[in-house]
């Protein structure tokens, strides 16, 4: 791929091999490079810091292309705190205006971490104003702007002049600027809600505030609390950027939103609810950047990775996933898909969000106000010609019907469903009009999970068993527990003591005397023993072995097996 010409904004040399760097590992389209030259020429900024907000060039990657030009490292604001603009000896306005954090004093030498390495002036300055040689450090762009908004929240109301109140007070009178500070509220809750790796994030009006809370390792916790005169432009401009009704505030809505975070572009699910003190949004953040699709990173042990990929290679059949909303059930059907990959099979999945892109899936997002019904898009992938089918989730009696049928004629069905358990998916389909023989005749095997939250490895501690969770192993699994884990908290999990989710799952392949019991319309306890027979582990079973070996503890195992 040809490099575009050099320009007066990246004449100088090691900005244009950062540039030759960011294209070696970013691929960057011509389209794309050519807009963000002509940006550069506009703005006067360099090159690689615009493909940067364009969403093209991760912060990491920006961050590693500097360290790399410049020989330098790249900082580490969890074993690096910056010092305050007093405690360096230097102006705020200086530090602001070049994008400096001043890390470190030494008797001959500043440590500094830089949102731009290559900025000759400003570190030159730096060095005549502490009479130092100057050390610098690569900043990616996020951890800056997060240290920066830490260091301004912590700022003493004793240290802001009468002036600076007035004006703040005449611009919330005036609603001045309102669009401005809503748009910075939410530059920097996503950028927060990326960095904690939260699923959601939820805006919610009341009478004289707004609360900004995220769903982190599926709890609520709260972000921060903003003045309510800030909730109606902010509202409004998500409203824009979903492309929703601005007039309409009676009614729900919902929308999708592209935005740029830390370099790259992050999708969501925009929903829109009127409430008694305004309009409350919720955001479903669908980034799957970093997560590894596969059975084993998921944490399904592997007697239920084994059956789960027993199904996978199936020729024909359904395959049903059952769990509630947010269980993980979507994460886990893309693992079954992303094991197929290379397979010389059609696959077609019809949606509701698309939350990952497959280059070997034909994907499908559904569409029911324009009749793009998940049961409309399963009719036509019968004539497609397909070897497996991916359905998001069968909520009707149409799709549940539809989705049987292509099990029974040649194609391999992959399912999710909602319902307690793995058995109880099967009275589920019944209740919405399948017939028992025919379910019999289709179903491959099911499958349920749940989500806990996993243990930091850095801070867990191993401690004796307490008399109830002893009695809860014995009562439910039969399991002797004499040594369990428990979170501390530490840094790198941000003192909760928890750094992400793990799956806890049933899961079973059916024979044929169990098809034959659905057929017969046996009850759900003479098909639960059936189960068993078949393979099926207890999902608590397997929530007490990952207690004891450390990933989770026994009370989020407690809490979802409803103890």
């Amino acid at each position: 791929m040809s490099l575009a010409p050099a320009t007066a904004i990246d004449a100088d040399p090691r900005r244009r091999r950062v540039f030759e760097h960011l294209v070696d590992v970013g691929q960057l389209e011509a389209s794309v490079q050519a807009r963000a030259e002509q940006l550069a020429i506009h703005t006067r900024r360099p090159l690689e810091q615009i493909l940067n907000q364009l969403g093209v060039v991760s912060d990491a990657d920006l961050a590693n292309a500097y360290a790399r030009v410049c020989g330098c490292e790249i900082w580490d604001p969890e074993l690096e705190a910056p010092l305050s603009a007093a405690e360096a000896g230097v102006q705020p306005t200086f530090l602001e205006a070049h994008r400096f954090l001043v890390l470190g004093l030494e008797p001959r030498r500043v440590v500094v971490a830089a949102f731009d390495p290559l900025d000759d002036e400003g570190l030159a300055g730096l060095a005549f104003a502490t009479g130092r040689n100057v050390t610098v450090k690569a900043a990616l762009p996020g951890d800056y702007r997060r240290s920066v908004q830490l260091a301004g929240d912590e700022t003493s109301l004793a240290n802001v002049t009468a002036d600076q109140r007035l004006q703040a007070d005449v611009e919330r009178v005036l609603d001045l600027g309102a669009d401005s500070q809503a748009a910075r509220l939410l530059s920097n809750v996503l950028e927060a809600a990326v960095a904690r790796r939260a699923s959601d994030i939820h805006f919610e009006p009341r009478r004289h505030d707004v609360s900004v809370r995220l769903r982190i390792d599926g709890r609520l916790v709260t972000e921060r609390v903003e003045a309510g005169d800030l909730a109606a432009p902010l509202v409004t401009r998500i409203k824009v950027l979903a492309n929703l009704d601005l007039g309409e505030r009676r009614l729900p809505q919902d929308g999708r939103a592209t935005f740029v975070v830390e370099g790259r572009t992050v999708e969501t699910r925009v929903s829109v609810a009127p409430t008694v003190f305004g309009e409350g949004v919720v955001l479903r953040i669908l980034d799957r950047v970093g997560v590894e699709f596969n059975l084993a990173s998921l944490g399904v042990a592997q007697r239920e990775a084994d059956i789960l990929a027993r199904a996978a290679q199936s020729n024909h059949g359904i395959f049903l996933l059952a769990g509630p909303t947010g269980s993980g059930k979507t994460t886990t059907l893309y693992a079954l898909l992303n094991s197929l990959a290379g397979a010389d099979k059609k696959i077609l999945s019809i949606e509701d969000p698309v939350e990952h892109h497959f280059e070997h899936v034909s994907q499908i997002q559904a569409a029911p106000q324009i009749g793009l019904t998940f049961a409309t898009a399963l009719r036509s992938f019968l004539r497609q010609d397909p070897d497996v089918i991916l359905v998001g989730e069968i909520r009707d009696a149409e799709t549940a019907a539809v989705a049987t049928q292509a099990a029974m004629t040649g194609h391999l069905v992959l399912a999710s469903t909602h319902a307690n358990d793995a058995v109880r998916s099967i009275p589920r389909l019944l209740d919405m009009g399948v017939e028992p023989y025919q379910l019999g005749a289709a179903l491959l095997g099911a499958a349920a999970q749940r989500l806990v939250r996993r243990l930091c490895p850095h801070c867990r501690i191993s401690r004796a068993a307490r008399e109830p969770e002893r009695l809860f192993a014995e009562a439910v699994a039969s399991l002797p527990l004499e040594q369990v884990w428990e979170a501390q908290g530490c840094v790198r999990c941000g003192g909760s003591g928890f750094a992400g989710r793990v799956s806890l799952m049933e899961a079973f392949l059916c024979d044929e005397d169990f098809g034959g019991a659905i057929a017969r319309g046996e009850p759900i306890a003479q098909l639960t023993q059936r189960a068993q027979l078949c393979g099926r582990r207890a999902m608590v079973e397997d929530g007490l072995e990952k207690a004891m070996s450390g990933l989770t503890t026994v009370a989020e195992v407690m809490s979802v097996v409803g103890a």
